[in-house]
């Protein structure tokens, strides 16, 4: 297999597992949210749906600055257009929030990033 090919599997195979667990840990962005943020209350809890694109950001930076390979923040930066949309549309005034958690992410895959053994293929 080439090595172009091997990337984007690679690739495909973060975005799917940041997915996944985005949307496993949406439940407690929205907590931390709610938390820090917003403190009304409604008859609908959307404390999932409002933390899944804060759990997508975090942690597509988190895996993809850990593990992504010479292209991650292109594809970074590719792969943030919806939550981006998400954020502005519907949370423009807080858009700090989500602005730390990505940079938060980005600092703990670059710490662990540091750590990891270096593969010499």
């Amino acid at each position: 297999m080439s090595s172009d090919l091997k990337n984007l599997i690679k690739n495909l195979a973060i975005l799917i597992v940041a997915s996944l667990i985005s949307y496993y840990f949406s439940y407690y962005f929205g907590q931390l949210y709610n938390y820090f943020i917003y403190s009304g209350s409604t008859f609908v809890d959307l404390t999932g749906v409002i933390g899944l694109p804060l759990s997508y950001i975090f942690f597509l930076t988190l895996l993809f600055t850990a593990f992504g390979g010479s292209k991650k923040y292109w594809w970074i930066g590719i792969l943030f257009i919806p939550a981006v949309i998400f954020e502005v549309y519907f949370d423009l005034a807080h858009i700090y929030f989500p602005i730390i958690l990505g940079l938060l992410g980005w600092l703990l895959g670059f710490l662990v990033s540091k750590f990891l053994p270096k593969s010499s293929s």
